[in-house]
């Protein structure tokens, strides 16, 4: 007996289940199959890989020519070709009164909502006892599903993205303490370690040696001042007093060596990853610009982003700007007011697309308040979690009024309705250390590059030479010199120089008094 809900299957189905990334794979279609008869509150469950096989062929015997089957070495058979006439001319032959796949028609001119419909399509039917409720749960169970490009995407990510280095680190103390007697510390940096005396180590502490090259490890800085009893300083590495703080801290060890051989593992790894990549026709994002495109080298604009004309830079999918927020603390670089950051064009950048926005804790509602004026919607917040030289969460931070800041806010805008963005990829922590004043951490890039894609334009705002890197756009008042590589950029970007020069040129011959220049904005002759 011919099974009509699979020729129905087939015939409707045809396109998609021969094309990516099915590839007619009869397993999968199977599957596929089985879940379509779930849905529809069939048995999906019993039915079995031998049996779906066994219909099939009973299908191709009825109408011959309406599948076609290829062999492959990576499957036992795989089907290439679905006619949908020939199965449609089958159905007429096998089925006359067959409703299952006909649409429901309402007679009544009042019109029904939806659920009324559907329940009493199923109450028509002898062979089915579905009540409201039960087929009220059916669809709510059907909507929770996730989509499939949700685990193909987040499989994509982990099959052909890069990797970062990683050295694990020894949590032994006794391995630390047993280091520091075979070092030779200078102006709070290690210069040379004694491995003639290494081996005696072996004796105290077994496979130390072993670990030496394999793992970092945290050196104690020990002083004439250091009191063990203390503990370890809270800022460690951080610590403006190393010289007379009598806390412990720690100096890092890792052999040049094991760094280089990290290196060089992680970047065949990421060529492996590489050559893995594919044109991926079903999901969004990456396509084939991924594959037969390469990045943009890195480019940066020095300037004063409050006197910056954001016209020049054109459009992007995804912009970050990490605001000097004025704190009311003593610190170690400018601030703007308020007044001057809301006053900021940055609704010139995007159409539609994602701004990452940092904030202090006294600016998260300005943040919120500046990300609605410039056209956005904020729909999510990711926090940074900071932890500190040891890999520990930080608890005596340098700001904070009330409670030490431990962790930073980045508020997420959204403006129009941006379909391409990989959602769900990604997670709204990031656990990761300190670095210079005021950096932020580098997975953020990753996690922005995985959201809108490698290929896609990204601007950062307020931006240091550290955050330069391909595919992203710079500008901010601390970079060194100017570089654009984008032609159309670089053309506006000149025509801008070449105004403010006239102007500058204009005010020195009706004798109005020129402001000298700034860090903020250094003119390249």
């Amino acid at each position: 007996m011919i099974d009509i809900d699979l020729v129905c299957f087939l015939k409707e189905n045809q396109l998609g289940l021969v094309a990516l990334p099915v590839l007619g794979n009869l397993e999968e279609i199977c599957l596929l199959y089985a879940i379509d008869r779930k849905i529809r509150g069939e048995d999906g469950e019993g039915y079995t890989f031998e049996r779906f096989v066994e219909v099939l062929k009973r299908i191709s015997e009825a109408a011959p020519g309406s599948l076609k089957f290829k062999n492959d070495c990576l499957m036992a058979e795989a089907l290439e070709f679905i006619d949908e006439t020939i199965l449609g001319r089958l159905l007429l032959v096998v089925t006359t009164p067959y409703i299952k796949y006909k649409p429901v028609v309402v007679k009544e001119e009042k019109p029904k909502l939806l659920l009324d419909r559907l329940t009493g399509a199923l109450e028509d039917k002898p062979d089915c006892r579905l009540t409201r409720h039960n087929l009220l749960d059916q669809l709510r169970t059907s909507l929770d599903v996730v989509p499939a490009s949700v685990e193909l995407g987040k499989e994509r990510v982990q099959n052909t993205g890069s990797i970062a280095e990683y050295i694990p680190v020894c949590a032994n103390r006794q391995h630390a303490m047993l280091l520091a007697s075979y070092v030779h510390i200078v102006n709070n940096k290690i210069v040379s370690l004694q491995s003639a005396k290494l081996p005696k180590a072996e004796s105290y502490s077994p496979r130390f040696i072993e670990c030496l090259q394999s793992k970092i490890h945290y050196v104690p800085n020990l002083k004439p001042q250091t009191d063990l009893s203390l503990g370890d300083c809270s800022y460690l590495d951080t610590c403006h007093k190393l010289n007379t703080c009598r806390y412990v801290h720690y100096l890092q060890y890792l052999p040049e060596s094991l760094k280089t051989k990290i290196a060089n593992e992680t970047k065949q790894t990421n060529n492996k990853l590489s050559s893995q990549r594919a044109v991926p026709f079903y999901v969004h994002g990456n396509c084939c610009s991924d594959v037969v495109k390469s990045q943009l080298p890195e480019q940066w604009i020095q300037c004063d982003v409050r006197k910056f004309d954001f016209s020049i830079l054109g459009k992007f999918s995804a912009v970050i700007a990490d605001p000097a927020w004025n704190i009311h603390m003593n610190l170690p670089y400018g601030t703007c007011n308020d007044v001057e950051l809301l006053d900021l064009p940055l609704n010139q950048l995007q159409d539609e697309g994602m701004l990452f926005l940092w904030v202090t804790g006294r600016a998260i509602e300005l943040g919120k308040e500046s990300l609605e004026k410039w056209g956005y919607e904020v729909v999510h917040e990711i926090s940074w979690i900071k932890t500190n030289q040891l890999g520990r969460t930080i608890v005596t931070g340098r700001t904070g009024h009330w409670l030490n800041h431990s962790k930073e806010h980045l508020l997420v805008g959204l403006k129009g309705n941006p379909s391409w963005l990989n959602r769900r990829l990604d997670t709204d922590l990031i656990v990761s250390s300190t670095r210079e004043t005021s950096r932020k951490p580098d997975e953020l890039y990753g996690l922005i590059e995985r959201l809108v894609g490698p290929h896609a334009r990204k601007l950062e705002i307020f931006g240091r030479d550290h955050n330069l890197r391909p595919g992203w756009l710079t500008v901010g008042n601390q970079l060194t010199g100017t570089c654009i590589h984008e032609a159309d950029v670089k053309m506006r970007y000149q025509k801008f120089i070449s105004n403010r020069k006239a102007d500058l040129a204009k005010k020195r011959v009706d004798g109005t008094p020129c402001r000298k220049s700034t860090n903020a904005f250094k003119l390249r002759q």
